[in-house]
């Protein structure tokens, strides 16, 4: 049987974007400064904005967010008698962990303020850069219970119209912007690792294969499943998927051949 051979060049990474060059154009896109560091917790780098917004926690604002359930008060007991507490006052009963809903300053501060950034990760499910938005301030430590922080974000929404674009595109319906693939021009673009399982997910001695030694394919699915600090997704042009799998065809066809 004679095999299909690819007239054209085979596909190599410099044909291909990497998830952070996808970030940093959605970034630029939202007109956000980017800022990278290695993160314990999530094992990966993470990739977050500069400060967009800050917002003094006066009167006014305070007024607003009681309506919706928080408070700003000082600690009762010790050691917590000496800060103030901007509280969501969040039920997580039931819960094993309990995330802290408070930003919190020392007593003997006078200035107490918010300040508004985001944290930018390529969801493919959602065909774009989510932008979650996290907030800290000149407080000695934040919020980092989520449902607290989007309710926040709902007030500064709702009731500071001249917010930067991004945060204006926050809804209740929609608390985390996506910037899609189409704003940026890249309509249709899919990770190497989704369009190998549009191919051969239903193939199981294939997919096994994929994470051997033996693996024939170029360039190799495996960063799909091995999301860490030192991987850095590639992603494929709509334009340049159909070859793409004819490569991975010809070199799964190749390795038949080879084993006879």
């Amino acid at each position: 049987m004679t095999m299909l051979v690819e007239k054209s060049d085979p596909l190599t990474e410099v044909n291909f974007l990497k998830e952070s060059d996808l970030i940093k154009m959605a970034a630029s896109n939202a007109d956000l400064m980017l800022r990278e560091s290695n993160s314990q917790v999530y094992s990966r780098i993470i990739r977050t904005s500069e400060i967009v917004e800050t917002l003094d926690l006066d009167m006014t604002f305070l007024d607003v967010l009681k309506t919706v359930g928080f408070t700003f008060r000082p600690g009762i007991k010790p050691p917590h008698d000496t800060m103030i507490y901007l509280s969501g006052n969040s039920d997580q009963r039931g819960q094993d962990i309990f995330d802290s809903d408070c930003w919190a300053w020392k007593r003997t501060e006078t200035e107490h303020r918010l300040a508004v950034y985001f944290r930018l990760f390529v969801d493919e499910n959602a065909r774009g850069v989510i932008c979650v938005p996290e907030v800290s301030g000149n407080c000695d430590g934040g919020a980092c219970h989520r449902p607290t922080i989007d309710k926040l974000m709902g007030i500064i929404t709702t009731h500071f119209p001249n917010m930067h674009p991004l945060i204006r595109r926050i809804t209740k319906e929609n608390p985390h912007p996506v910037i899609g693939w189409s704003e940026i021009g890249l309509g249709g673009i899919r990770s190497v690792g989704w369009l190998f399982d549009e191919s051969y997910g239903q193939n199981r001695r294939v997919g096994q294969l994929a994470d051997t030694i033996l693996s024939p394919f170029i360039p190799s699915p495996r960063s799909r499943f091995n999301i860490s600090a030192a991987t850095d997704r590639l992603f494929v042009l709509e334009s340049d998927q159909p070859q793409l799998f004819r490569q991975w065809k010809n070199q799964l066809g190749i390795l038949r051949s080879e084993l006879g």
